[in-house]
């Protein structure tokens, strides 16, 4: 049996031509452009290996094993201060927030040995404890003000002071002191400036302290 086959006409030889020519002209046209982006773009340096957070890390937590991993970057993106160590991390406070798989600096961090509230009290201010009768509804973080009030014949009650940061709260009921006196066992401990911590020892010692919790809207004026 004869087979005949079907000629395609002239002018789908000429596209199929124009197409090919135009698929062998882009490759060259994208090489090209690929080794001009290679040689515009600097280079990154050799890679790095950092430590980065695991999870998020709330200021004054104090960071653990598993909250760090190792992170391989390029040394021209290395930040300044950061670990490469991560036994030069554990054990420390976070003086900020840290994102998950932020990577860990030095400035993030409070200094080696450091307590948990010294860690949080900057240059200036001064953690102060105060004697409530209850630390309920208060949290780490918020903003109060101070009220304190005063028996006597002149019973009144005074704003000590305003605005001032929770470190860290305690819960508990009466605690009896020497001679039968009894103190509130809850305490705040607050971060007030140098200035008003002499005011704050005076009202915890001769007066009742309760505090008043600032709203978000206020507390983002205040901050």
């Amino acid at each position: 049996m004869r087979l005949f086959r079907r000629k395609l006409p002239r002018a789908s030889f000429v596209l199929l031509s124009i197409s090919v020519a135009c698929a062998v002209s882009a490759g060259f046209v994208m090489r090209a452009y690929a080794r001009r982006l290679d040689a515009t773009r600097p280079d990154g340096g050799p890679p790095t290996t950092l430590v980065a957070t695991t999870r998020p890390i709330a200021r004054g937590m104090t960071l653990a094993a598993d909250a760090l991993s190792p992170i391989v970057v390029p040394a021209r993106f290395v930040p300044p201060g950061a670990l490469r160590d991560p036994a030069r991390a554990i054990g420390r406070v976070a003086v900020a927030d840290l994102a998950q798989g932020e990577i860990v600096t030095a400035l993030r961090l409070a200094g080696e040995g450091a307590g948990r509230i010294a860690s949080l009290v900057p240059p200036g201010m001064r953690a102060v404890e105060l004697p409530v009768a209850t630390t309920a509804g208060v949290e780490r973080g918020d903003l109060v003000d101070v009220l304190s009030t005063f028996g006597g014949g002149g019973a009144h009650t005074e704003v000590t002071a305003e605005g001032l940061e929770v470190l860290a709260t305690r819960a508990g009921g009466s605690a009896t002191l020497a001679g039968g006196a009894s103190q509130a066992a809850a305490a705040l401990i607050v971060l007030a400036p140098d200035g008003e911590a002499e005011r704050l020892a005076f009202a915890a010692t001769f007066a009742t302290i309760s505090v008043a919790v600032l709203g978000s809207a206020d507390a983002a004026l205040a901050a």
